[in-house]
């Protein structure tokens, strides 16, 4: 595999380099359905990859204090964490593309708009806390679609965001890369290849796998 014009890549963390959606939704509708509310399929994907702070209104159905703010998204992510700990599991090809990118001389980022106890959940579960050169958090960010967190990443690994290649899996996720100037390759971990081009993927993949197995020819 060749690294092509690159000099860094971006990762996402949910549903990217771990497919673990599936969890993240139930924790939503099982909140959800305590708040009375059923969200279906549409609306989950709709809300995939933003932060918990945009979330939460958007299934309560108003503005929220602080302090109600944290307890919800703690009892939703608490119940993420439960479900997912005993499946903890890289998307195929992950390891071994964080690896081959690395020796390739690709700087690493992570741009993540998971809590930090989720991010510390993958991060440490699977040991690669010493994978990125740069963690970048959503904290005090504005979330995806905004480009914000790929736009501070590149800067931080001291590359052009054109000069990157970003990973994502989800709509929201996809436009904000795209809107950063990265190239953007989109995983269909959970959306259809169709709609994360639509969104601004240049290229989708399955998983990992065939960036580690094949020779790497970008269209």
């Amino acid at each position: 595999m060749t690294s092509g014009p690159f000099r860094a890549a971006i990762f996402d963390l949910n549903g990217t380099l771990v497919d673990d959606l599936a969890f993240h939704f139930r924790a939503w509708r099982e909140l959800g359905a305590r708040l009375g509310r059923e969200l279906d399929d549409a609306f989950l994907q709709s809300i995939n990859g933003l932060k918990n702070e945009d979330i939460l209104p958007r299934i309560v159905g108003r503005a929220l204090g602080r302090q109600e703010q944290e307890a919800l998204a703690e009892e939703k992510e608490e119940r993420y964490r439960a479900l997912y700990r005993a499946h903890l599991a890289p998307v195929p090809g992950a390891s071994e593309l964080l690896l081959r990118l690395r020796l390739n001389g690709l700087r690493l980022a992570l741009a993540s708009s998971a809590p930090p106890a989720n991010r510390a959940l993958v991060l440490d579960g699977l040991g690669w806390r010493d994978r990125f050169d740069v963690i970048v958090a959503s904290e005090g960010l504005p979330g995806k679609p905004a480009p914000d967190v790929f736009l501070i990443a590149a800067k931080e690994l001291g590359v052009a965001p054109g000069d990157c290649i970003a990973f994502e899996d989800a709509e929201n996720g996809v436009r904000a890369a795209a809107a950063a100037g990265t190239y953007v390759i989109g995983l269909t971990t959970t959306v259809a290849a169709e709609e994360l081009r639509t969104a601004g993927a240049q290229r989708t993949i399955r998983d990992f796998t065939v960036l580690v197995e094949e020779p790497w020819s970008l269209p």
